[in-house]
């Protein structure tokens, strides 16, 4: 097969995935992916994804497809950039294991909607069973110890399940790799650039995200890319002081200054004061559903009243399961706030909280939520009540999942 022929089958293939997988389609215009006929079979150095027009040749389109996709998430796992002080040769086994198996659920998702395959694994790769919780370092301790046990030729069966092409019984580490390491110059990258192209993939995952339109439910999306596009949440103190802080940016004069500050004859701006000697309302709706220990909910209520005192904001708080109940207005000291508990627990559905602000026509300046993540989903009829930017969502645990980005700025209660 001539190499135009590949070219155009690749360029198909990412159409058809920008119409089936919007997500990956997303990356696959974006990512740089050339052909390179210097090199054996096709490789990644975490920047550039490379291609054999030799190798190709020999492979059935859908099997391209998935080797294209193998290299796409190493790409976007930052292998290349994540192997620095491991083995390259046993980090490139473990993070096959890792990759062709994504590789395989995507190809296998019940939610495709072609029924033509579009991906299937070649004659020859690292196809074994492995832990849904297994990381690339993982799986490389496991490989390790094997090799230092059996030899760089050593059996796979015992550790990592059945699940094999004939002939993938043994492994023989060899130099072959299809991880390149990523080079300026033919230097090392530092840590600064490093960190650069971190930040250029995660901004990749979020634009291909936000191109789909975050909606992940219609087709698969491994959880580890999921995980990448939303990092881990920031604790929350510091969210709500960020957000608190630029809230009121707006409301901050000479006229009414900050007097924490008078003692040092600094006259700093303070936040204006409503007619009514306050800034405005925050209005903080805590999950009663019961996975959110007493200790830790009198803790937070503490911290959360000296904050928003910090700011002269009026505090208010209700809790909800499936509906909103226990409503405290007004809280005016810690022995009040410490007396603001829940006395009703049942399920947990968060479109109760927008329900009972727009039925009590509740309009406040900054919304806090705390819940431990599993809230269901926001229906249509209250999408028009959401608040993304007045809104602070602080998660209990380490869940995470798309729909928290469209309710407001997450963060986590730690």
């Amino acid at each position: 097969m001539n190499p135009s022929a590949i070219q155009n089958d690749l360029q198909q293939f990412k159409a058809e995935m920008l119409v089936y997988r919007p997500f990956f389609g997303d990356i696959l215009l974006r990512l740089p992916i050339v052909q390179d006929d210097s090199i054996p079979t096709a490789c990644t150095d975490g920047r550039t994804i490379r291609w054999s027009s030799r190798f190709f040749s020999t492979l059935t389109a859908a099997q391209r497809h998935y080797v294209l996709m193998h290299e796409v998430l190493h790409t976007l796992l930052m292998h290349p950039i994540r192997m620095e002080g491991y083995d390259p040769e046993i980090w490139n086994i473990a993070a096959d294991m890792v990759v062709n198996t994504l590789c395989d659920r995507i190809a296998n998702d019940v939610n495709h909607l072609k029924p033509v395959k579009l991906m299937e694994r070649p004659s020859n790769g690292i196809f074994v069973s492995i832990a849904p919780d297994s990381t690339v370092e993982s799986l490389y301790g496991m490989l390790q110890a094997d090799i230092k046990k059996r030899g760089r030729t050593f059996s796979i069966s015992s550790y990592y399940g059945p699940d094999k092409l004939p002939g993938m019984s043994r492994i023989e580490i060899t130099p072959d790799s299809d991880l390149i390491p990523c080079t300026v110059g033919g230097r090392p990258l530092t840590s600064r650039e490093k960190q650069i192209l971190e930040q250029q993939i995660s901004a990749l995952l979020r634009e291909a995200a936000a191109g789909s339109r975050g909606d992940f439910g219609s087709y698969f999306v491994p959880r580890e890319l999921v995980s990448l596009t939303y990092p881990r949440p920031v604790p929350w103190r510091r969210m709500l002081r960020e957000h608190l802080t630029q809230a009121a940016s707006d409301d901050a004069s000479y006229a009414t200054p900050e007097r924490k500050y008078l003692h040092m004859d600094l006259i700093l701006p303070g936040y204006c004061l409503t007619e009514e000697g306050d800034l405005e309302s925050l209005w903080a709706f805590v999950d009663s559903s019961g996975s959110i220990s007493g200790d830790t909910l009198n803790q937070f209520l503490t911290q959360l009243y000296r904050i928003v005192k910090e700011f002269h904001c009026e505090l208010n708080i209700c809790y909800w399961d499936t509906r909103v109940t226990d409503i405290y207005r007004k809280i005016q000291s810690e022995k009040q706030v410490l007396k603001c508990q829940p006395h009703h627990t049942g399920g947990t559905d968060i479109n109760c909280v927008y329900r009972w602000m727009e039925e009590n026509h509740v309009k406040p300046y900054v919304i806090l939520i705390l819940t431990d993540g599993y809230f269901g989903t926001v229906s249509p009829d209250n999408r028009r009540c959401l608040r993304p930017h007045d809104t602070v969502l602080c998660i209990s645990n380490e869940s995470r999942s798309p729909e928290y980005v469209k309710i407001g700025k997450v963060c986590r209660l730690i």
